[in-house]
């Protein structure tokens, strides 16, 4: 149903295009033949031109073989006579530079650019009567960038290999004739982070592509170079696990990345390149102690630089533990800024006598990660011409950015980012499923802050973030290409070009609503608990948080997760056989494998539950808990085996030694007596033990016409024989009796029409045995739909609104209210636009300010609580509170503060959760309607939903679904 909601949206509104379409099938005037009629042109670059030019002339030359069955000669020299694209850097290229000097091309704009490139189409200089056309960049990724760009207008997706995307056979492609020249990147540095690759990439690479080496090396990074290039990245952080080899162990792995034109860098713990994870050799380099040992760390780091010095790399600056801890010594916070300040200076001397450059002519990075910015924080001091690499707090939440003085630094900012992550509170290395909404919103409030020099982006495996990294990537290279009400665009394009216009539709609904459902709980969440203090990364299995009878949560997401897997399962019956393999990668995968763990871990849970009430469909329950097991395995069989074996290993099923959610979770069997025992569970009813709680059913309210179930369980092997009867006639029953074997349901709802005013009445259940008494009330609200049509009306003593669909809103000089669409518990969330709006004062929270209103109706009246769910981010700065103010008609609003503590409990619960839970207390004098106001404070706030308890609010994980009577509101 999402879904089909975005797909409305899309429909209405033109979707933003990545790259000028140059590229068709139909001719026109001064068009560039590539293909036609079989024939292809020949390809021209200059022997002398930088390396990555002859590496990406031979990638073009086979992609063009992919699309035509023909392979182009390549030509180094020579005059050629025929049709001729012609590949070059305007910095190094001898034949652009002569094209330049005779004013065939233009040139405007293009010397000294970063990274740029244009499509020119000129008469062959060697016969006036042929035509060539002439690719150049500003310099040698620009070259490479423009024609892989090409590349992919032609049909060669860059996951052609990576995720076995086909590439269509055409007869007749034309290039237009018209100049082109593409801008620079919006973002100067773009990148990944190979990590925690020991349970994917690692074993993938050392036993199945790379198996005459063992390891992950040369032939595996000459792959993601390529990758890289064709996603107009640059940069790159190898993997650094201690299972694997150093980057820098094999020496052709540098060279690798130099073909391809990458710039090499190294992770937050890794200084000036030095994999102190596998490299440091404590029994013979000492302690890794910057206080004690700093001689033989700086040894061993300026060998690492003489020895890379010569090749192009971004060069990580400071000081921390072995791999990813903090540094070792009990030191003051004092302490350890001296040390990280001697440790920057030695880096830079080092850098300095190696690159041949002043240090401030080096690109370096520092990247304030953990407790590094604490350090920072309390006054660390990093070179002007450093740039900072602002982190996220591993869940996909930006900690801080810059504030206005940091932004006048020479070396500006970037960002660190994770779409995958091994670690505290828990990991999330086996799907990707992070919202692209959220990325967006995170990224671009860190571009409009001027993080705009760096973007590197933790991808885990390469597997499965496929999606998620070309969307960041994109972002980097044009930020505005992507706008926040058509984030999914993107996403809906991606998959129409590989899939096509209607199965790349029906695949992008799919997705839509993976990420949609995945937002509130990933799949390797569901197992639920805390680490174990006595083992790292191993989780206890507890039971969720959703219930099986309280606003039928459990219930919901697994249907909800049945269903999308039905729709894969169609979807891959209409997907020719040439596409499977990339269906099965980027769209069934995912979606079966977030089925199976939610149905596994919550099946278990109920089994528990059932088991504890001596239940008959315990036994069964354990069944399906193996069963869905088992189809994870088998499933993650089938990846593996995936066209004869090429994906063997890279993903598996459990990803670290304590994904204990990927394991056989505690269920339990139980011995049933013959003779047929009986319980009943009632809907919202939270058994307590040694408390005495009557069996009541929910309040009816005539304005929803509610109904509620209840459940008539068997506890033995006979069948149980019942019978249910209503105690009024306007009791209605979908069920009066039953032979049940292990539980049958019964539908309670009101008849309005026999039902006059407010009435109790009871449901009782018999048996052979004994019988149950159900107490119900139906309560005649005395409105109607019509009066209340668009309303938030109160439900069994709740309310629920979610906070995009506001009915006023006020847009006040700088700050206007946006809704992210898809981003959110709700589906949706709202925000300002504006991420520069000034903050507000005291004085400014009144109506004359900026601020959205809901119309809300209760039924009663005095003190309440509102309990308002935000996304978890952070102050944007230091110089940034992170607040918003709430209150109920003419009350003083309430200041909000949003956030949590790095490693406190609530953070914890937050990020698992993807919201922030604030409650506020509220009065009003008398029922009936009311106006909830929510006002801007600063920016950076996500707003999701509220929840109004006036007494009856239950005990849940996300909260009640929307009280809303009628009318959706815009």
């Amino acid at each position: 149903m999402k879904a089909l909601i975005y797909s409305f949206f899309l429909m209405m509104m033109i979707g933003v295009v990545q790259a000028q379409n140059v590229v068709s099938t139909q001719h026109q005037p001064g068009d560039f033949p590539i293909i036609v009629k079989g024939k292809v042109p020949n390809i021209l670059f200059d022997k002398n031109d930088h390396q990555v030019v002859e590496t990406t002339a031979k990638h073009f030359s086979e992609d063009i073989k992919l699309v035509s069955g023909r392979l182009p000669k390549l030509l180094t020299s020579g005059k050629s006579k025929e049709n001729v694209i012609i590949i070059g850097s305007l910095d190094q290229s001898e034949l652009i530079s002569g094209l330049v000097s005779q004013n065939l091309i233009d040139t405007l704009g293009m010397n000294n650019a970063w990274e740029s490139y244009s499509y020119q189409v000129i008469p062959n200089p060697w016969n006036k009567k042929k035509k060539a056309l002439v690719i150049f960049g500003s310099d040698r990724r620009g070259t490479a960038y423009g024609v892989f760009e090409l590349s992919k207008q032609m049909g060669v997706s860059p996951w052609y290999w990576w995720a076995d995307v086909p590439v269509e056979k055409k007869s007749t492609l034309y290039v237009d004739g018209n100049i082109l020249k593409s801008k620079s990147p919006d973002v100067k540095y773009r990148g990944i982070f190979i990590n925690d690759e020991d349970w994917g990439l690692l074993p993938w690479s050392a036993n199945n592509f790379e198996k005459e080496l063992g390891d992950i090396g040369p032939k595996t990074y000459t792959k993601v170079c390529e990758l890289l290039l064709r996603l107009k990245a640059n940069y790159l952080w190898p993997a650094m696990h201690e299972r694997s080899g150093a980057f820098n162990k094999y020496k052709e792995n540098k060279e690798v990345a130099d073909r391809y034109g990458i710039v090499m860098g190294s992770s937050h713990c890794e200084p000036v390149l030095f994999n102190n994870a596998t490299e440091w050799d404590e029994k013979t380099m000492g302690e890794w102690n910057y206080a004690s040992n700093r001689a033989g760390i700086c040894k061993v780091l300026d060998q690492r630089v003489s020895e890379n010095a010569m090749y192009e790399n971004l060069y990580t600056i400071g000081i921390r533990g072995i791999h990813d801890h903090a540094m070792k010594g009990n030191f003051s916070v004092e302490r350890q800024i001296e040390l990280v300040e001697e440790a920057i200076q030695d880096q830079r001397d080092i850098l300095k006598q190696h690159v041949g450059k002043s240090a401030e002519e080096i690109p370096q990075i520092f990247v304030p990660y953990a407790e590094v910015l604490h350090i920072y924080n309390n006054g660390l001091k990093v070179p002007d011409d450093i740039t900072l690499m602002w982190v996220d707090d591993n869940y996909g939440y930006i900690r801080r950015l810059s504030d206005p003085l940091e932004q006048q630094r020479s070396g500006g900012s970037g960002v660190y980012y994770h779409i995958a992550y091994l670690g505290n509170p828990h990991e999330y290395t086996w799907l990707s499923t992070t919202n692209p909404a959220l990325i967006y919103q995170e990224m671009k409030k860190a571009y409009d802050y001027k993080a705009d020099r760096v973007w590197m982006v933790n991808v885990g495996d390469i597997k499965p973030t496929e999606y998620n990294t070309q969307f960041f990537l994109d972002l980097a290279w044009d930020v505005e290409s992507i706008q926040r009400d058509h984030v999914f665009d993107h996403m809906y394009q991606w998959y129409q070009e590989i899939f096509g216009e209607e199965l790349g539709k029906a695949a992008a609904d799919l997705m839509y609503d993976y990420y949609q459902i995945n937002f509130t709980r990933k799949p390797e969440f569901m197992g639920w608990g805390e680490e174990f203090s006595s083992s790292r990364w191993r989780e206890r299995i507890e039971d969720t948080d959703m219930s099986f009878t309280t606003y039928r949560e459990a219930e919901t997401r697994l249907s909800e997760f049945k269903k999308l897997s039905e729709r894969a399962n169609q979807l891959r019956k209409k997907i020719p056989t040439v596409q499977q393999a990339a269906f099965f990668e980027l769209v069934y995968y995912p979606v079966r494998g977030a089925h199976f763990m939610n149905h596994k871990l919550l099946l278990a849970q109920k089994n528990r539950e059932y088991a504890r009430l001596g239940h008959a469909g315990t036994n069964r329950l354990h069944q399906e808990v193996i069963a869905y097991h088992d189809s994870t395995r088998i499933l993650t069989e089938e990846y593996g085996n995936l066209l004869n074996g090429k994906w063997k290993g890279v993903i598996s099923a459990i990803q670290s030694p304590g994904a204990t959610f990927a394991k056989m979770p505690p269920c339990k069997e139980i011995e049933l007596p013959q003779k047929a025992g009986w319980g009943v569970i009632v809907e919202e009813h939270q058994k307590v033990n040694g408390i005495h709680q009557p069996l009541v059913l929910p309040v009816f309210t005539s304005h929803y016409q509610e109904a509620y179930f209840i459940d008539v369980f068997n506890k033995g092997k006979e069948a149980l024989e019942w019978t249910a009867e209503g105690s009024e006639e306007w009791i209605q029953l979908s069920k009066t009796s039953g032979m049940t074997k292990e539980e049958d349901r019964i539908e309670v709802s009101i008849d309005w029409e026999k039902l006059k005013g407010s009435k109790d009445g009871f449901v009782k259940i018999k048996s052979d045995q004994k019988e149950e008494t159900i107490y119900l009330r139906a309560f005649d609200a005395g409105v109607t739909s019509d009066s209340l049509d668009g309303v938030y009306v109160e439900k069994n003593g709740y309310l629920s609104i979610p906070l995009e669909g506001y009915h006023e809103k006020l847009d006040k000089d700088d700050v206007q209210w946006v809704i992210n669409k898809g981003l959110g518990s709700t589906g949706a969330s709202l925000a300002i636009e504006n991420q520069h709006a000034k903050t507000a004062g005291h004085w400014a929270r009144n109506d004359t300010y900026a601020h959205v209103e809901y119309e809300f109706y209760t039924f009663n009246s005095g003190r309440f609580d509102i309990s308002t769910y935000v996304l978890p981010t952070y102050p944007i700065n230091s110089f940034l509170l992170h607040r918003f103010a709430i209150s109920v008609d003419d009350e003083s609003p309430k200041t909000i503060y949003v956030g949590a503590d790095i490693d406190s409990d609530r953070w914890r619960n937050n990020v698992r959760r993807n919201s922030s839970i604030h409650t506020s207390s509220h009065y009003i004098d008398q029922p009936g309607k009311h106006t909830l106001k929510i006002y801007y404070l600063d920016p950076g706030v996500v707003l999701d939903k509220a929840v109004m308890d006036f007494g009856g609010l239950k005990k849940s994980y996300l909260g009640p679904s929307k009280t809303q009577l009628n009318s959706l509101v815009e």
